[in-house]
């Protein structure tokens, strides 16, 4: 089934170490090179050091088209089965003012977004895709790039309607937010678990009844602790920082049926929100 597609990839997972050898043995050579014939010589191994760079990234770029072709081809021959209504477009994401304005994350100086799915589920429209945030930190003459957010990113639309803004965060997430105040519930254990930050504590007791709380703690649970949740107008955002790039077909792995398995995994953890929380329900209205 996947055998033509493995060897294709294949084929530019060679040239692509190929590109790498020849910058790497540039790079060795290049101050030997201007040792022996000065500055002529440093200039000419940066020729190979570039054209390998430039050659391997472009390898790379192919492997990127064959993983959207597939996506294309499989990811949504899969999606259609768990969701009748639904659409997948690789390219497209969240913009990064929608996450933003969820207040689960912040604006960073890089952002990315792809693999939006869209789609109905019981009644509940949903939208989801990965994110990916990185700050550029300088420090004396040296910079580097930190990836501070990167995982599954979640929109659903609730027959409820909140007045007021509700996230429960994780610990290491402390931070101020304008307008929020910290609460506490009865449960301690489910307090050391989540962080409540609310805008009405009044309402926020109101929606997070025991029953409520067990659910969340039940996803908060199995997504071991990188799961953030804001209930925001009458939507329900969720982000996962799991630290994972989803749906692409990773170079120098065999694509085999576990990829699809991923595929039914990501469509059955939709669901699961829907069902597990109960975002069908009017409860709240």
């Amino acid at each position: 089934m996947f055998d033509k597609i493995n060897q294709e990839k294949a084929i530019y997972e060679r040239k692509s170490k190929i590109g790498l050898t020849i910058t790497i043995i540039a790079f060795i050579l290049f101050i030997p090179a201007g040792v022996a014939a000065g500055p002529f010589g440093a200039f000419l191994m940066m020729i190979p050091f570039m054209g390998g760079a430039i050659y391997s990234g472009n390898q790379s770029k192919k492997i990127k088209e064959i993983s959207v072709n597939f996506k294309k081809e499989y990811l949504t021959k899969e999606l259609i089965k768990y969701f009748q209504y639904s659409d997948y477009k690789p390219y497209d994401g969240f913009k990064e003012k929608e996450v933003v304005y969820s207040n689960l994350l912040f604006e960073r100086d890089r952002y990315y977004s792809e693999d939006l799915i869209t789609g109905n589920f019981e009644g509940v429209n949903f939208r989801c895709s990965d994110v990916k945030q990185e700050d550029v930190r300088k420090s004396g003459k040296s910079t580097k790039v930190v990836t501070v957010f990167q995982g599954r990113f979640y929109e659903f639309d609730f027959h409820k309607s909140f007045k007021h803004d509700l996230l429960l965060l994780q610990p290491f997430n402390f931070r101020p937010f304008s307008g929020f105040s910290k609460v506490e519930t009865e449960s301690i254990e489910f307090n050391s678990e989540l962080k409540i930050y609310a805008k009405d504590a009044h309402e926020a007791f109101y929606i997070l009844t025991p029953d409520f709380m067990e659910r969340i703690k039940y996803l908060d649970d199995k997504y071991l602790d990188k799961i953030s949740f804001s209930f925001k107008d009458n939507k329900l955002f969720v982000a996962i920082d799991s630290r994972k790039d989803y749906f692409d077909i990773k170079p120098f792995k065999t694509i085999d049926e576990s990829l699809i398995q991923e595929y039914r995994e990501e469509f059955n953890d939709i669901k699961e929100f829907i069902s597990v929380l109960n975002l069908n329900s009017t409860l709240f209205k």
